[in-house]
């Protein structure tokens, strides 16, 4: 036998004779005999280790029970964080469609139009700016060329009807022109016409307007009720640049739309007008504010 295994064989047999004489020996005894003390005080670093040992694998093997637990409470968490997310983003759009409709109906109550309230349902991203198709159609009474506004302003008019549905041509596409005039003024005798302005998506220019008309940035352009399809005094929009046509010869000016074209959502088809109303626009109090010249 190798002197290895036999010193082994003696420490282990000195260990267990220890351990038994520390049995027979340790009942009912306040203090341990000098061998014992310095028995314990020697595997002490021992019962350490080991007992550090068990308790870390215990605690691996726990973690590795948890993990899968752990991963559906994530899971769960996820689910409940993206509901909370789809909930205030439909919070937010209630709140948004709310104020819509309070200036709709606002608007309804102070015109003297009688007004059929629509929703956009479709717009082509090719002509975002030309035409969008409400969900109103001539079983509702609509027919083509009516005006269509929103509590801002004009949009544009029917262009063409179908049962359920209708399309209608925004101000912004270059196919439709308004006849116009300066609000300022309201001067029949300087009447332009208002279309759709190509080299700028989403604006309006005015056009033909005599050299001694007076208009200025600022000023808000109104539609003049000529032509029979646009009642008077419609707001169309604000001024923003004045400047000569190609020959020199007439006015023309840049025009910021009164109707965000962007954001179409509701608008009024207007049936039947009933008197001349006084319509209140965005930038009144601009207007008023603004010089004469």
């Amino acid at each position: 036998m190798k002197q290895t295994t036999r010193k082994t064989i003696v420490i282990l047999g000195l260990t267990v004779f220890f351990l038994v004489l520390i049995f027979i020996t340790g009942d009912f005894r306040p203090h341990y005999t000098f061998a014992e003390d310095l028995f314990l005080t020697g595997i002490s670093p021992v019962q350490g280790f080991f007992s550090r040992l068990g308790s870390n694998t215990m605690h691996f093997f726990e973690g590795i029970f948890d993990y899968g637990s752990l991963l559906e409470e994530n899971k769960e968490l996820r689910r409940e964080l993206a509901g909370q997310k789809d909930y205030f983003q439909k919070m937010m759009e209630l709140q948004k469609e709310n104020y819509r409709l309070r200036e709709m109906l606002d608007f309804r109550k102070r015109t003297e139009y009688h007004l059929l309230p629509a929703e956009v349902i479709a717009r082509s991203p090719a002509d975002w700016f030309e035409t969008i198709t409400i969900n109103k159609g001539y079983a509702d009474g609509v027919k083509a060329n009516m005006a269509v506004v929103t509590s801002n302003g004009l949009a544009g008019n029917i262009w063409q009807v179908a049962r359920n549905s209708s399309q209608v041509l925004l101000l912004t596409d270059s196919r439709r022109a308004v006849s116009a005039l300066v609000q300022r003024s309201r001067d029949p005798g300087f009447v332009g016409i208002v279309e759709g302005y190509p080299e700028k998506e989403g604006y309006l220019r005015m056009v033909n307007l005599p050299p001694e008309a007076s208009i200025q940035p600022g000023d808000i352009i109104i539609s003049s009720g000529l032509g029979g399809i646009f009642p008077k005094g419609l707001t169309i929009g604000r001024v923003l640049e004045i400047g000569k046509d190609q020959y020199g010869l007439l006015q023309q000016a840049l025009i910021q739309p009164a109707v965000n074209f962007n954001r179409l959502e509701e608008i009024f088809v207007i049936m039947e007008v009933l008197e001349e109303p006084e319509v209140e626009t965005p930038f009144e109090d601009e207007a008023e504010n603004s010089p004469t010249g």
